[in-house]
């Protein structure tokens, strides 16, 4: 500690969705500690979305390598790196062993962790202080809210964003204008995922398409992300209509304006459907195999289709996953973005 003000290292690698779900928690240590120097830790996928954050000093970034001996390697040299840092505090939103060994290797003299179930991997035991949930069902954004208290950040905030450069805000909206220019509300439809639990069936999205093309209200604005192209020409392929495909997004800042210029965000429990909550897009989020009410949004506008048990187990095995969303019709997707979209 520095002339009283604290060091201290927020650590939550990935996955893009859950990093957004740590900015309230952000806000709230930040509350707390308004002098107090606050980095982050995250792995480079995830990154965009805290670089130049303005209540961060510091993002710090694990570019992780191809090849498990090299992955290793490069995170040791970056466990270093942080330890050289000198943090006083540092809170593990992560709670998996990878986290918890950067939490150790830091050589905080406090650091703050989830303690188990929420915890995994024995990451629990690098932490000196462990946080119980009362619930195994809070928000996610709750959890780590619930981690903050801990250290004395009670005050926080739902409200967030992701700050987009200039450059970047200009381009989008430039192929934007340029694109639509009729007037009519811009539905982004994400469909790709990368767990087979949480995909709507693909030709479901193809007649979601036609349905909010044929209205004569809106447009359908296919996104997508690395590799992810194919999924969203195939929805096209099958759609009777012509719903337009995005274009590809150099970095997460560029998806984010561009969900935020649409009226309307659809897809699954996926990154960019937390990115689109983040940029206030009304949300409808469809899920099947993972719980909403850990995963879904905080804060209106958002609207949930799921068609699983009220309660449902910890691990949903993915068979039943794939009944879940097969009995959200396209009609029932519609009909719930004629409803956001009119509130």
């Amino acid at each position: 500690m520095m002339n009283g003000v604290p060091r201290i290292l927020i650590i939550r690698l990935s996955a893009i969705g859950d990093v957004v779900r740590v900015l309230p928690a952000l806000h709230a240590l930040r509350s707390a500690f308004p002098n107090a120097q606050i980095d982050w830790a995250v792995e480079a996928k995830s990154a965009d979305i805290v670089k130049a954050y303005p209540l961060l000093d510091q993002c710090l970034v694990f570019e992780r390598p191809e090849g498990r001996w090299a992955g290793a390697t490069a995170f040791r040299q970056f466990c270093k790196g942080v330890r050289r840092n000198r943090y006083d505090i540092a809170v593990d939103f992560h709670g998996i062993l990878k986290s918890g060994a950067l939490s150790r290797a830091s050589k905080a003299p406090k650091r703050y962790g989830f303690a188990p179930p929420r915890s995994r991997e024995l990451s629990y035991l690098c932490a000196n202080t462990r946080v119980k949930l009362h619930s195994p069902r809070l928000n996610r954004i709750d959890e780590n809210l619930e981690l903050c208290k801990a250290l004395g950040a009670n005050r926080h905030t739902q409200a967030l964003t992701i700050p987009i450069p200039d450059d970047i805000q200009e381009e989008v909206d430039e192929y934007f204008d340029q694109t639509f220019d009729s007037g009519k509300r811009v539905v982004a439809i994400h469909a790709p995922v990368d767990r087979p639990e949480k995909q709507w069936p693909i030709a479901y999205f193809s007649e979601l398409a036609d349905m909010i093309l044929a209205d004569g209200r809106f447009e359908a604005l296919l996104t997508w992300g690395p590799g992810q192209r194919p999924v969203v020409e195939a929805i096209r392929a099958k759609a009777r209509r012509d719903p337009q495909i995005a274009p590809e997004t150099p970095g997460l800042k560029h998806y984010a304006r561009l969900v935020h210029r649409a009226d309307i965000f659809f897809g699954g429990d996926t990154g960019p459907m937390h990115i689109a909550w983040a940029m206030g897009t009304p949300v409808v989020a469809v899920f099947g195999g993972t719980d909403p009410a850990k995963h879904a949004p905080l804060k209106p506008p958002f609207e949930v289709l799921y068609a699983g048990p009220k309660d449902p187990p910890k691990s949903i095995p993915l068979e039943k996953a794939q009944q879940n969303l097969r009995r959200i019709s396209p009609e029932m997707a519609y009909d719930a973005c004629v409803r956001i979209a009119t509130r």
